[in-house]
């Protein structure tokens, strides 16, 4: 019986205009209904997956930033910061090479330019208040800025690497080179390169969830699309790529299914329903 469904967000839970469609929202209450807790598990900071968790109206655990930081009963039950020595040579690398960059801590975006299509993804469309969906913070030195604020980074972004001088290509080669011995590197989606500490990936924030919620890993379902979800695609019970999803996922998963704009998650969602059906727990 699956009892957790680990779902991705960007080109799965949400669709092309960054929108939960109402069917997607109706499947997910049901599964959490029919007691299959929904997980999201996101490349986002924590604070973004707060606010997705509050429109689908569930309180459930999430794994952010790729596994690094993992929620349960609004408190933060695991947590793997990026070392401050790794940070920094991070930072360093990216201002030498002219990278675009940016990492999170639970609830803020630091960097040390403004690029608002980065955040594009982040925003809350209302007409008064706070209006990004985390807080950013701009500055000469992001990491002082993180030290003076007592805060721990999650995870790193370099992004817009298709237009960079290098081209995009030779940029991951060259960030890989770098520090694919030491640190995990892994990508959501074209012209970005994402990194945390070694081991620090969705499956293994799967696996602590798991444990504390004495649910086995034979019952869990994930679904995703991109590379930063093959970990927990490939090790799940059922693994779901979804139609939008590169071909590397499509290839480990069990069952491929619609794109995020045409119910893909609906799809998954009676898939799992069905084998629990099958398959009850004893």
């Amino acid at each position: 019986m699956i009892k957790l469904f680990a779902i991705d967000m960007d080109g799965t839970l949400l669709n092309t205009d960054d929108k939960i469609d109402p069917s997607t929202k109706e499947s997910i209450l049901r599964l959490n209904a029919s007691g299959v807790k929904t997980v999201l598990t996101s490349g986002r900071v924590m604070s973004s997956i707060k606010f997705a968790t509050k429109d689908l109206g569930e309180d459930n655990p999430m794994v952010a930033t790729n596994g690094a930081l993992i929620m349960a009963n609004n408190k933060i039950l695991k947590q793997y910061p990026l070392k401050d020595d790794h940070l920094k040579e991070l930072v360093d690398f990216c201002q030498e090479h002219k990278f675009i960059y940016h990492f999170y801590d639970e609830d803020t975006f630091y960097s040390n330019r403004l690029d608002e299509d980065r955040i594009r993804h982040l925003k809350i469309d209302n007409d008064y208040g706070l209006n990004y969906q985390c807080n950013i913070s701009i500055t000469d030195d992001p990491i002082k800025n993180l030290k003076e604020r007592k805060k721990l980074a999650y995870k790193i972004l370099i992004g817009c690497l298709s237009s960079h001088p290098y081209g995009e290509e030779e940029a991951v080669e060259i960030i890989k080179e770098k520090f694919n011995h030491i640190l995990y590197i892994t990508s959501s989606g074209p012209g970005a390169i994402e990194i945390m500490e070694p081991h620090v990936n969705k499956w293994e924030g799967i696996k602590e969830l798991i444990e504390f919620l004495g649910i086995k890993v034979d019952e869990v379902a994930a679904i995703g699309d991109s590379y930063n979800d093959l970990p927990m695609i490939e090790n799940a019970k059922i693994g779901f790529a979804m139609g939008n999803g590169n071909e590397k996922v499509k290839s480990i998963s069990d069952y491929v299914v619609a794109d995020n704009d045409n119910g893909g998650i609906s799809e998954a969602a009676k898939i799992i329903l069905e084998y629990n059906k099958e398959n009850p727990s004893v």
